[in-house]
């Protein structure tokens, strides 16, 4: 992605020393997770027909090592949709993550028409599941780096406190000295905070840097998702960091693009990956 230009920042790019509180997106970020959704469903996806478009065998990107297929796409879109409908359905009386793991998997199953067992079910909805999600590699190194450089750090988590703890246990992430850990809970569940969830989770960390004397412009928000973090931390006045991560491997390329095109975005730096960020914020903020 490096023959995209660079957006125009949100906010004039500080030194990076000059920040006090580092936000960090997990679920994509920190964590790799779609890989394993894929993994956990290629038993399901097997016994489609073979013209299936979740089947769908072309890479995205010839040119890219272990790049998604088409239909990894498609059935990645599946998926989403499902996790979206659920979470809507219910707002008012949330479930733990584990569940919606399990009603995703019997909804999914139901619209590629699909038989599926207790057994499977409860696999994809089981704590293990969870367990085996794993952090992108360096990511551990590379948070002690910048906590050690006096930086707070803040995880800003779109899944439940349930989930959430389970996957700082298993990947280490527990190990790190969290200013302030957000889940879901604290972003709202009525049907209204769910649609307007990104804004939410700036407006929680907003108010809890007031409450720790750090200002707006002393922020910077570290994420891939352009659409879940970068647009909303723009909207927001937050500066931000953005990490093309497996980015290409899922053809983000174009999205990339456009977000810059159309003046979504206004990221003041990005990077391959967390460690690459580290060694910016190491040699002076050149990114």
């Amino acid at each position: 992605m490096t023959d995209i230009p660079m957006p125009t920042p949100t906010n004039p790019p500080l030194p990076l020393p000059s920040y006090k509180l580092l936000s960090f997106d997990i679920y994509g970020t920190l964590i790799e997770y779609k890989q394993r959704i894929l993994q956990s469903f290629k038993p399901l996806r097997a016994n489609l027909p073979s013209d299936s478009p979740y089947r769908e065998s072309t890479p995205l990107n010839p040119s890219l090592d272990h790049c998604a297929t088409k239909g990894d796409i498609e059935f990645l879109k599946l998926f989403q949709k499902q996790e979206d409908a659920i979470k809507l359905e219910l707002a008012d009386e949330p479930r733990r993550f584990d569940e919606v793991l399990r009603e995703i998997w019997r909804r999914v199953s139901r619209e590629i028409d699909v038989q599926t067992s207790d057994e499977e079910i409860d696999a994809f909805g089981s704590v293990s599941n969870i367990q085996s999600w794993p952090t992108f590699s360096g990511t551990i190194h590379a948070l002690r780096a910048l906590q050690d450089r006096g930086y707070r750090l803040v995880a800003l988590s779109n899944v439940d406190k349930f989930a959430t703890d389970i996957s700082f246990s298993s990947t280490g992430l527990n190990s790190i000295d969290w200013a302030k850990i957000f889940t879901a809970e604290d972003f709202g569940t009525s049907k209204e905070d769910l649609q307007a969830a990104d804004q939410r989770k700036f407006e929680a960390l907003l108010r809890y840097a007031e409450e720790q004397d750090v200002k707006k412009e002393e922020i910077l928000h570290v994420a891939q998702s352009l659409g879940h973090d970068h647009k909303p931390a723009k909207a927001m006045g937050v500066s931000s960091v953005f990490l093309i991560g497996d980015g290409p491997v899922w053809g983000k390329e174009g999205e990339s693009r456009m977000a810059v095109e159309r003046g979504l975005v206004g990221y003041g730096w990005r990077c391959g990956d967390l460690r690459e960020f580290v060694g910016v914020v190491e040699g002076g903020g050149e990114s």
